[in-house]
């Protein structure tokens, strides 16, 4: 890659941990620089040679590490919280995987892949194909 993002995830539940595995970010320059989760069992662990941060220094780690792009795995319920948090550390664009609409100022970029919606779409095509 010509360039380098610095970028955070949240959540690292099973989606979360897939995220990390896909060696196809770091390729096109992606570099996951802070993994966090809210779960106490979870902060302290090596996920794919990153050490899970603790939720409450969200914020902080975001200015640390220079992020520029976060993800969100969290359940719906923390979205927006996990998101307000980003934003406030100065994160300008974020890809969300909660099912959930997340408000966020003009200045920054939102995207929000929900992936029931996305089978929904390949099931009606499949569904047509057959009529």
């Amino acid at each position: 890659a010509d360039r380098t993002w610095n970028v955070a995830l949240v959540g690292v539940g099973n989606l979360g941990s897939a995220l990390l595995a896909y060696r196809g970010f770091q390729e096109r320059g992606f570099l996951f620089r802070a993994v966090v989760d809210a779960y106490a069992q979870k902060v302290g662990r090596t996920v794919q040679g990153l050490v899970v941060e603790s939720a409450r220094h969200l914020e902080e780690l975001v200015k640390r590490h220079d992020i520029q792009i976060g993800l969100i795995a969290v359940p719906v319920q923390a979205a927006q919280s996990v998101c307000d948090q980003l934003i406030k550390g100065g994160v300008r664009a974020i890809v969300n995987f909660a099912p959930v609409r997340l408000e966020v100022p003009s200045t920054v970029r939102l995207r929000t892949v929900d992936l029931a919606i996305e089978l929904e779409s390949l099931a009606f095509y499949l569904a047509q194909a057959q009529t």
